[in-house]
């Protein structure tokens, strides 16, 4: 493992990402061989593609919702905001899940739609893009 530098990986994350993944450290405590997968991979996911980054993290959004992964959900939530996503391109994600899942998913879209709807306030208050 003499090849990998973990003040690069953070410096690379926090650079690409603004923050470094929980993956990408909690995969330390598995070993730094571990580590250095995983920040390969995740940057393999979340770095340049096909698919633009805001439909993937939309992709991720819709994956938290049916997986019932609230707090996953507000993370990836967050993330298509700040990559572009709008309030009706999640509107429509979160209609797509209720369709996918069931009527039951409603209750658990309220609070999301309470946290978009209090970013985008408190976005147009301060006058600061959501990205």
């Amino acid at each position: 493992m003499a090849n990998f530098d973990k003040q690069k990986m953070i410096a690379e994350f926090k650079k690409q990402f603004g923050f470094v993944p929980p993956c990408g450290m909690g995969a330390g405590d598995l070993g730094e061989d571990m580590q250095k997968i995983i920040s390969e991979y995740h940057h393999i996911i979340w770095g340049e593609g096909v698919i633009p980054l805001k439909y993937r993290y939309l992709i991720a959004l819709a994956t938290a919702v049916y997986g019932d992964d609230d707090v996953r959900a507000k993370l990836e939530l967050l993330k298509a905001l700040n990559h572009g996503a709008t309030r009706e391109e999640i509107i429509e994600v979160f209609r797509q899940q209720v369709w996918m899942k069931g009527a039951h998913t409603i209750v658990k879209l309220s609070p999301l739609i309470k946290f978009m709807d209090t970013i985008y306030k408190e976005n147009t208050v301060s006058a600061e893009p959501l990205a």
